[in-house]
């Protein structure tokens, strides 16, 4: 049998064998674009506007949690969504003989928008800094504005399904003191403000999934 094509004379058995090849062509090119799409690699533990604030410090401070191990899931008690949102108790060891005062940044570097900040406390001091659980609800405490538009502290609430997130609890050692600083500062003029300040970090991580 012959068909004729856009003018072309063309077997039945080849013309099969055409539309095979071509659904073959497809299906590779539609694996190969999905493929594309999934990300293969985590982002940066310490992303681009953190690093290059702490670049060159060593990171010689020492953080450990009482409400968790380093590595490790994070308590529902520390949770925005479905949990308790209690601030997890922190211990600070180790800080530079100078440090003038210390902050702490809480963040998700796993975010779907991007770097999530949870938590921004500035004019910390003391050789030896120990947050108890709660600790953000101490009026006292010099809190920013976190990425969910208040301040204080905003637990975990990854998207529903998504991979583990990790949470990256950062002490920065700074020779400037930020005691006066005012409450309810943004991240990026907590950063910007101690760009050129810091003298050592540390840091603590802890994961979250729902």
């Amino acid at each position: 049998m012959v068909l004729v094509v856009y003018g072309i004379e063309m077997k039945l058995k080849y013309l099969v064998i055409l539309i095979f090849a071509i659904a073959a062509c497809t299906t590779v090119f539609i694996i190969v674009q999905y493929t594309q799409k999934t990300p293969t690699t985590m982002p940066p533990l310490i992303p681009e506007s953190i690093a290059g604030v702490i670049n060159g410090a060593p990171a010689s401070i020492h953080v450990y949690s009482s409400s968790f191990s380093n590595g490790s899931r994070i308590p529902v008690k520390h949770v925005y969504c479905g949990g308790d949102n209690v601030s997890p108790g922190l211990v600070v060891e180790d800080t530079p003989t100078g440090t003038r005062s210390m902050v702490l940044i809480m963040y998700d570097p796993d975010a779907p928008s991007g770097v999530f900040y949870h938590w921004v406390v500035y004019g910390l001091r003391g050789g030896r800094l120990e947050l108890y659980e709660g600790a953000s609800k101490n009026t006292s405490l010099l809190q920013g504005l976190n990425s969910y538009g208040f301040i204080g502290y905003g637990g975990p609430c990854p998207p529903q399904g998504d991979r583990e997130h990790r949470y990256v609890f950062l002490v920065i050692a700074l020779d400037i003191d930020t005691s006066s600083w005012p409450i309810g500062l943004t991240p990026e003029k907590v950063l910007n403000g101690i760009q050129g300040h810091v003298v050592a970090y540390g840091y603590i991580l802890g994961t979250y999934s729902r």
